[in-house]
């Protein structure tokens, strides 16, 4: 059953008494069980086929509801046991009560069926690209605040604002894991814990940087500490004040390495989480544009040129559009480092007309998207008036990609193959990679 959960569902807990007793029928690709109450689809929290379980209403709506298993009656043969020992409270993993393998299938037979239903001509489900299933994640948010009166760092529980200590994770890679009790160390000595607001950590090929957040002015006492700290663990320190700007405190400007180039970023800016499956992802989107030298590329929602400037390496020409300035000045930046002169990037809102823009009117035979959950829909419509004869679209949200896809074969392409991307394991996230070509 391919159903397509939004973590919009999750807003607003509704209080329930009544612990209704289901037996769940499939899987969703986020790692919910599925069933029914009386023909409305309930999607259930931790809850696995052929389990029977009662459940407790977190909301409801007129088309589904969301619930969590709080009793089971009848256990899933092939259950797993969380390694995780505070899995059932935090909220950054969702599945790892589901074997990988499952985990695997469950994503990539979800996504296929569902793209399969939008064109009568066969669809090819080329091999999932797969990685190391833990310690694979190189940035993460942690939330700070004070619990009890004591400063708590960590990740939020599900459904919930309260925020669950972490001393290790092993979903970040082992360098960011190593860093949270000796920062849940340092916070328990500081001197304005209500200023703190929240800390970001990037492993980089040449750094661990780490952002922290404060409201007010930060205590030459907490701000020595830091310092200490920073130098210590030989970390490139940046904050973030009230007005978001940003102060570089030290250490080196993060960078990582994507097959001979280097990718410099800022510390706030978007970059793959898994480094490993960023490589793969790239390699195969190239591949399936399949470049020559006599090919110009525009490449929607490019970043920092995360796809740019390997797509420049093998192609004639290259454009890069993003919608955030900064991003775009660093797009440039690594463009003059990595001695790239075929490629040009501009600072466009894709979301808003953009067909008098420079770039819009020139000639492009092949198009890459890599949009935000949103989608790229709207740029849709000029995009097919280009007429590229292929495109290839980066997806991290399989219900705007089936929206998308749907109008790109409705223009006139054929959806040629798909592959899922294993970016993130044991969440109920899914990345996935698509051809379009243009039907003859």
């Amino acid at each position: 059953m391919a159903l397509f959960y939004s973590e919009k569902m999750a807003k607003k807990p509704q209080k329930k008494t009544a612990c209704p007793v289901v037996e769940i029928q499939s899987l969703d690709y986020q790692g919910l069980g599925v069933t029914k109450i009386n023909g409305k689809t309930w999607f259930v929290e931790h809850a696995l086929p052929t389990e029977k379980v009662a459940i407790q209403v977190i909301e409801e709506k007129r088309q589904y509801g969301r619930a969590k298993a709080v009793k089971w009656l009848k256990t899933a043969e092939n259950r797993q046991t969380p390694s995780c020992a505070i899995y059932s409270q935090c909220g950054g993993c969702q599945m790892q009560h589901v074997s990988l393998e499952v985990q695997r299938e469950t994503k990539q037979q979800a996504l296929f069926q569902r793209l399969q239903k939008l064109q009568s001509s066969p669809i090819a489900l080329e091999p999932m690209l797969v990685g190391q299933a833990k310690g694979y994640r190189r940035r993460t948010k942690l939330s700070v605040a004070l619990q009890n009166g004591n400063v708590v760092m960590g990740f939020r529980m599900q459904n919930s604002n309260q925020i669950i200590p972490l001393e290790q994770c092993e979903i970040l890679t082992p360098a960011l894991s190593a860093l949270l009790l000796p920062l849940q160390n340092l916070l328990l000595n500081w001197t304005q814990k209500k200023h703190l607001g929240h800390i970001e950590l990037v492993e980089a090929d040449n750094t661990v940087a780490m952002l922290l957040r404060y409201m007010g002015e930060l205590a030459q006492s907490d701000l020595a500490q830091l310092l200490a700290f920073a130098k210590e663990t030989k970390l490139s320190l940046f904050l973030m004040n009230d007005a978001q700007q940003i102060e570089h405190i030290c250490g080196e400007k993060p960078y990582y390495k994507l097959n001979d180039l280097t990718l410099h970023f800022s510390i706030r800016d978007f970059i793959q989480v898994n480094a490993e499956q960023n490589q793969k992802m790239v390699a195969q989107a190239l591949n399936w544009l399949a470049l020559e030298k006599s090919d110009r590329v525009l490449d929607l929602f490019c970043g920092m040129g995360n796809f740019t400037l390997p797509l420049a390496q093998q192609a004639g020409y290259v454009v890069g559009v993003e919608g955030v300035e900064e991003m775009v000045v660093t797009a440039r930046q690594n463009a003059v480092e990595n001695q790239l002169d075929n490629v040009a990037f501009y600072q466009t809102n894709l979301d808003e007309r953009f067909v008098d823009q420079p770039w819009a009117t020139e000639a492009f035979n092949k198009v890459l998207l890599d949009p935000a959950r949103h989608g790229a829909y709207f740029a849709l419509d000029h995009l097919c008036e280009l007429n590229p004869e292929r495109i290839v679209y980066v997806s991290c949200n399989p219900a705007t990609l089936v929206r998308d896809a749907e109008k790109l074969i409705k223009s006139g392409y054929s959806l040629a193959k798909v592959a899922v991307i294993d970016m993130f394991p044991h969440t109920g996230h899914l990345e996935s990679i698509s051809l379009f070509v243009k039907a003859k």
